[in-house]
């Protein structure tokens, strides 16, 4: 079984790079910075990672995934 980081997050920036790929920027709180340090060492090892991403508390967002 694979760790998983989770912590909350907003969205910062979204934006498309000359190469055509998508860089997307987010937010998380200054209490989080163990898991920003467990990022930064992927990052560090070249480790891919997979990422799902799913509304905090009761906010609905199928509306917009149903666009």
């Amino acid at each position: 079984m694979s760790s998983v980081i989770r912590f909350s997050a907003s969205i910062f920036k979204v934006q498309t790079l000359v190469d055509g790929g998508i860089r997307i920027t987010f937010d998380i709180p200054d209490n989080e910075i163990s898991k920003a340090a467990m990022l930064m060492e992927c990052k560090r090892q070249c480790i891919p990672l997979v990422v799902e991403v799913k509304a905090d508390d009761d906010n609905d967002i199928t509306k917009i995934l149903s666009n």
